[in-house]
Parts: structure tokens; C-alpha cells; sequence
């Protein structure tokens, strides 16, 4: 599942990747209100599409991905991000990474062992909220923002019954809470060809106080929900 805003440039790029090395694996992008044609190219090449008609943000357009696979029934979901930065080929490892790891949740981290860097604002802020997860879940999550996860259906139905996420750190907070079992391997990710990233300065200024709050939330919500599989 990939939610795509405004990657027209590369969004076709990744789907051909996706047919040639998870060729059993069935796609959906959610275009979230992209207004370049996105979602023109995705129907282009005859895939599942689900078209926002606004854009709502990357969590809520995971989410709506989210909700199609689970009416859909499908037992495992595996996001991706549309704008090329993920090889495809680290698809089949994560979904492999289910069964050897028993783990409801696997990571495709770009900070193990990988000599990824990205932005200096970035780095602080995914460092800070690594050190966090150790803090808070008693077990360090190295790459908390990786679009790169694969997700048994029991963790995605959990999501789906959070309010205000982002599926970044407060997602994975509030499983681990929850009793569900979170595994990373190591991916490496490409530079991004085109388009824009969605993390602006602006955005890499707000971020940590929006996710601070969303972790808070994350984990009240978690604290009186308690576990439903």
C-alpha cells in the first residue's frame, strides 16, 4: 500500500519495481488529493487506486489504505512510500521478516548498519525519538519514521482504532503498549529523484512538538484501551 501526494515523476517507477520483485504481492496507492496526475498514472498502468479528493496528510491517507485492506481481507499489509526512495526488492524481506522474527510489526530501518544521514534537523529529531521508544517501550526503535513497515492484520485493526495519528513514533508506542511485538531490519534507501519531501523546514520544527503530543495520546489511549485481537 502506498500513499502517494504528488509523485506523478516516480510513482510509476516504483509500481513497475513492485511487479518485478513482489510479483504475488497485490498494490493499492492512495492518492492523497495529489493534484499533478498522480493518480492518472496509477490508472494508467491499470493498478488499485484510491483517490482522496483532498489531501489529509500521510497518517490519515495510511489509514484509509489501511481500512481498504482490512474490508479487503488481507492478513498482511506492507506500506511504501511513492516517491522511489524504497527498493522494492526489500518488500519480500519484510513480509520473510514476519514469520522468522514472530513479530506483528517489521521496520525497514535506514539506521541500522546503513551509512543513511538525510537532513541534520531530521537526524536530531529521529535520534530524540529513538532514545524515546527505549524510554517508553523498553526497546529502542531505530528508524521511527520509516515509511517501510510490514503489518499482520491483528497490528493494522489496532491502528485503525487510534485517533490523530501519524503512524510514525506514536504509532509504534502505542502498539507496543498494546502488547504487539515490533521487529527492524536493516534497509538501505535511494536519494529521491523528484518531486518534494513532505518534511519542509517548517514542518521539521513542528514535527517533534506534534509527535511529542501524539505519543502522549498514543499512549493514554493505549493505557485505556487496553488489548483487543
Amino acid at each position: 500500500m502506498i500513499p502517494a501526494y504528488n509523485e506523478a515523476q516516480t510513482i510509476a517507477g516504483v509500481l513497475h519495481g513492485l511487479r518485478a520483485a513482489a510479483p504475488g504481492v497485490a498494490r493499492l496507492v492512495v492518492t492523497d488529493g495529489s493534484r499533478d496526475g498522480t493518480a492518472s498514472v496509477v490508472a494508467g498502468l491499470g493498478e488499485r487506486h484510491l483517490e482522496l479528493v483532498c489531501n489529509v496528510g500521510y497518517g490519515r491517507a495510511v489509514q484509509a489504505g489501511l481500512r481498504y485492506a482490512m474490508a479487503h481481507g488481507y492478513e498482511v499489509v506492507v506500506t511504501l512510500d511513492g516517491d522511489g526512495q524504497h527498493d522494492p526488492c526489500d518488500v519480500p524481506r519484510v513480509i520473510e521478516a514476519l514469520a522468522t522474527t514472530g513479530a506483528d510489526v517489521v521496520i525497514g530501518s535506514r539506521y541500522m548498519g546503513a551509512h543513511y544521514l538525510g537532513p541534520a534537523q531530521r537526524r536530531v529529531g529521529q535520534m530524540f525519538f529513538s532514545l524515546l521508544t527505549r524510554v517508553l517501550m523498553g526497546q529502542r526503535i531505530y528508524d521511527t519514521t520509516s515509511g517501510l513497515k510490514a503489518m499482520r492484520a491483528n497490528a493494522c485493526r489496532a491502528v485503525l482504532q487510534g485517533r490523530f495519528l501519524d503512524f510514525h513514533t506514536e504509532v509504534l508506542v502505542r502498539l507496543r503498549l498494546l502488547g504487539f511485538r515490533i521487529a527492524e531490519i536493516p534497509i538501505e534507501v535511494r536519494q529521491r529523484a523528484a518531486g518534494r519531501s513532505m518534511y519542509s523546514f517548517i514542518r521539521a520544527l513542528v514535527y517533534p512538538v506534534k509527535t511529542g503530543l501524539l505519543v502522549v495520546t498514543g499512549m493514554l489511549d493505549a493505557l485505556l484501551r487496553g488489548r483487543d485481537r
